[in-house]
This record gives C-alpha cells, structure tokens and sequence, in this order.
C-alpha cells in the first residue's frame, strides 16, 4: 500500500511540473518570435533610413545641379540675372517662392527621378522687399550696402524621393570693370617715344618701357636712345573718385586725391610704399580709402574680335565711321559715305568697325591728323548736343575717337561701352592763332626739325605757339566704360595748345599703357574720373567677350 501512494504521489508532482514546462516552451517560443520581430523590423528601419540617406544625397547633388545650371547660363550672358524669370525655356527659375519652387527641371543624365529649381532671392535692401524686378533689377537684386554690395543670391532646391536640399549661392562678378581706372604699366605706350624720329626708338621702347618700374623701367636709356621710359604724373587737382588698380606702382607730385572714401581702394601690385614723388617734385597723395601693396597682377585681354560676330555683318562697318548717339538711336556715316539713320541700336547691343584696305596703324599723338576717310577701323563717337540711353556696345578694330560729348540719360538701365584694339583718343587738333580751323594745314605741328624737342607746338613753322583749333572740346565729359586693349587713353596733342579744362570720365578706364591727357605746363585737361558703381555688376553688353569675365559662386551655404 505504501509502494501504491508513493508511486502516486510521484506522477502527480510530474503532472504539477508539465505546466512549468509548457510556460517555458512557450515563452521561449515567444521570446524568439519578439526577435525574429525585431530582426525583421530593425531591418526594414535600416532600410527606410538608407533610402532617405540616398534620398538627401541625391537631392543635394540634384541641387548643385540647379547652381552649376545658372552658373552656365550666367557665363553664357552676364545679364541673365537682370531679367528675373523672363528667360529662355526650358529654365528651371522662379521667384521667391520660400524654399517651394514649382518650375523645377530633372537633373540631365538621371533615372531616377531627381529634380531641381531655382529661386531669385531679392536683396535685403530690395525697396519694400521686391521681387525681382527686370524694369528694376538692381535694386530689387543686388545688395546695395554692407560688404556684400555688387552681390545677389539665387536658391537651388533639389528633390529626390523624400529628399529635399536647397543651396543658397551668392554671385559675385570680377572685372577690370571693378575699377574706375586701370593701367597695366604707368609709363608712355612705346609710340610715343622718339619724336621726331620714332622708328629709331620704337624696338628699344617695346623692350624697355614694358617692363614694370620695380624691373628697372627707369634705371638705364631706352636702348639705341638717350632717353628713359617716361614718368607720367598724377598732379595736384587730379581726382580719381573710385577704386583703382595699377600692376605698376604710381607716380605723384602735388596732392591727387584718390577714392571717394573708405571703401574705395587704391591697389598697386608693386611692394610698400607703392608710390613715389615725380621728378623735381615733392608729394603728398589723399587716399581716401585704404592703399593696398603687393595687389594681384591683372592680365589685360588680347584682342576684341570676337564682338564682330556678335555684331553680324549688318551692325559691322569698315573703314572709318562717324557714329553719332541720340537717344536709343544712332546716326551712322560710313568711310566717305552719306548718313544713314537714325537707326534703332541693334537687339544684340554691338556694333563693330573693322579694318579695311590700306590701314596702317601708326599712331602718334604729337603728329596725328584728322583725315575724312581712312581704311583703319576707326569709331569716331559723340552724342552730339544731346544723350544717350539704352546700352550698346561700339568696338574698333583700330582705335576709337572721341569727337564731342558723350553723354546718358538719367535712367539707371543706359550703360555705354567703347572697346578699341589699340587707342582711344580725344580728338584734339591744335592750329595757328589766325587760322583756327586749319585751313592752312593739317591741323598738326610742323617740321620735325622745329619739332625735335617737342617746344612749341608750332602748327605752320613761322615761329609762333599754335592754339586749341576748332574742334577741340573743352570741358569735356563721357560717360561710358573705356577699354583700350593693347595701348592707352590718350588725348591727341596733349602738349600743344592752351589748357582745355577738366576732362570728365563717369564710367571706367581700362588700358594696357598709361596715356597722357595734359601736361603739368597747363596743356591738355585736368582729370575728374568718376566710378560708375553699377559698373561692379552690370556691363555694356558683352563687353568682357574678349577677356570672357564672368560671374563666380563667392560662396554657398545650405539654405
């Protein structure tokens, strides 16, 4: 009986165990379901987390795309900018849309289905927060105080499946246009070295006076001469009211004043001090703004032919031509042809004067005459009594010459840019007293005997001092960007005659030598050259076609 209880009382504490063991079973099972779960779940996350991690990506790629796309179009033309969203198709450009753009293109050489648009963002100091304006664009676009003048902003959002990026680039345009004047050398341009007799020295000037004066421009004759490069000056009077910039050094006597005020810059590529006292002068410069030593060397262009494709064959002109600006129009008068015009200023804003048959292109200011017809591609411009507006560009194969006033309207869009190949000239011819239309003469000094030194200007060898003939301009202004490429700014006959006042540029000088306008004997003109600050972002049309400037990214931050 006792075996019999006992054995009972065994399988019944076997039955009590079995539930234990079925909880364990089944938790067991149940733990390993929760991680199976998990596993399966913490995979799909790591999925979902790759693709938006691959979505971002792809949208911020799909977003450099959008800035490399207005970048090309920018390169392409610089004035891009300034009509806003009226643009060729296909674009991807919008307005101001915060961060939202609806005009958006796919991104070239994608499948998968990224995207992106550009927004114009309007400058914060943009009257009253205006969108971009194409009647207004540089208010409502570019920054118009601080550090970041001359700059504006665009806005590329890229999309990509769930991503979504955006990029906020900030253009800004570099120039010879950043200056209101600009020399690569502050000496004479080899031509006019020699007189009377230039062939002589023409070889030695090319070698000597191109160097620059911390090469030892200055330091021995020109070789086959007993002459040095020359020193040209900057007087007392003179005023330069912007920045400028000289890959040489300056020459001083008196007090020139230079820059406006503080934010206008004088660069000098040269070391420390960067100017010095002319010859048998003393020196004490204004520099309204900083002066900045050891500045970059800037490369002027080599040529301006590639503006004569531009203008086509139906706004290119050859041999000398008399272009007048009235408003926005022109009266053209080709090389001893009749007037034509007024004619409207071509939609692509260039017209182009190249050279023609028997063009020689020797030029010297103290010899130069006024021929009614030449073969050289000569522009001779003036706005007459009156103004110009609109834009335009005139480029000439030889030289351009300035016969009158040339002069804008008040509006802010009129922007006039005169390129030569080789001089820009003020047209300057000097007479007898008693024969001031020249009738006489050529309206040139005499002999080259009685000339030898340069004296007394003499126009008919009778020993008297010849004076400003008429067609001489005094108080002369031009308001436009110069680019002489290969040789100067000059004024014909800067040394004869009697003084003509103040020469007035509103605008920007560019030139490769340094060309004199008047001489500290009180010929020629006093300077007065004025810095035109739309010039830091805006160009007469193509203007930098032969130097291919363009606007660069200065900086991108997400946005």
């Amino acid at each position: 009986m006792h075996l019999i209880h006992a054995i009972k009382a065994r399988l019944g504490r076997l039955r009590e165990e079995g539930g234990y063991s079925m909880l364990a079973v089944l938790g067991a099972i149940a733990l390993t379901t929760m991680l199976v779960s998990a596993a399966v779940a913490a995979t799909n996350d790591d999925q979902v987390f790759l693709r938006r991690d691959i979505d971002q990506k792809r949208a911020y790629a799909a977003a450099q795309s959008g800035i490399a796309d207005y970048t090309y179009h920018l390169n392409t033309d610089s004035g891009y900018w300034a009509r806003c969203t009226n643009v060729p198709t296909p674009n991807a450009v919008n307005l101001n849309m915060n961060g939202n753009p609806t005009n958006l293109r796919p991104v070239p050489g994608t499948t998968d289905g990224s995207r992106y648009g550009i927004e114009l963002l309007q400058a914060t100091t943009s009257p009253g927060g205006s969108q971009c304006d194409s009647q207004n664009p540089n208010a409502t676009m570019l920054e118009g105080a601080g550090s970041n003048t001359g700059t504006f902003r665009v806005r590329s959002t890229g999309y990509s499946g769930t991503g979504k990026v955006s990029i906020v680039a900030t253009y800004k345009q570099a120039t010879f246009l950043d200056y209101v004047y600009f020399t690569q050398l502050e000496t004479s341009d080899p031509v006019t070295y020699g007189f009377p007799n230039p062939s002589a020295a023409l070889d030695g000037a090319y070698s000597q006076c191109t160097k620059f004066r911390r090469d030892g421009r200055e330091s021995v004759n020109i070789p086959g001469t007993s002459q040095k490069c020359d020193q040209i000056v900057f007087v007392g009077g003179d005023r330069i009211d912007g920045p400028l910039h000289t890959n040489d050094d300056l020459r001083v006597c008196g007090s020139p004043t230079f820059g406006r005020n503080g934010a206008d810059v004088t660069e000098v590529s040269a070391p420390p001090v960067g100017w010095a006292s002319g010859n048998n002068c003393s020196a004490s410069p204004i520099f309204k703004g900083p002066l900045a030593t050891r500045a970059p060397v800037l490369t002027p262009p080599s040529t301006n032919t590639s503006l004569k494709a531009i203008a086509g064959p139906a706004n290119t002109f050859t041999g000398q031509t008399k272009i007048v600006l009235s408003g926005n129009a022109m009266t053209i008068t080709p090389n001893g042809g009749s007037p034509m015009g007024p004619l409207a200023v071509p939609s692509d804003g260039v017209v182009y004067i190249q050279n023609g048959a028997g063009c020689s292109n020797s030029y010297s200011p103290f010899t130069v005459t006024y021929l009614a017809t030449s073969g050289c591609g000569n522009a001779i411009v003036d706005s007459g009594s009156g103004s110009y507006s609109g834009q335009l560009t005139i480029a000439a194969e030889n030289d351009v010459i300035i016969d009158g006033n040339i002069r804008r309207t008040s509006s802010s869009a009129d922007l006039l840019g005169l390129i030569a190949n080789n001089f820009i000239r003020v047209k300057h011819p000097v007479c007898e007293a008693s024969d001031p239309d020249c009738a006489g003469g050529t309206g040139v000094p005499g002999s080259v005997t009685e000339q030898s030194a340069k004296g007394d200007c003499d126009a008919d060898n009778d020993g008297n001092r010849a004076v400003n003939g008429n067609g001489s301009n005094s108080d002369l202004n031009i308001d436009a960007a110069l680019l002489s490429i290969d040789h100067s700014f000059i004024v014909d006959h800067y040394d004869c005659g009697t003084s003509l006042g103040t020469l007035t540029v509103n605008g920007a000088i560019s030139q490769k030598f340094r060309g004199a306008v008047g001489t500290t004997g009180g010929t020629g003109y006093i300077k007065d050259y004025n810095y035109d600050d739309r010039l830091r972002f805006q160009e007469p049309p193509h203007f930098f076609d032969p130097v291919q400037s363009a606007w660069h990214v200065q900086r991108e931050t997400l946005g």
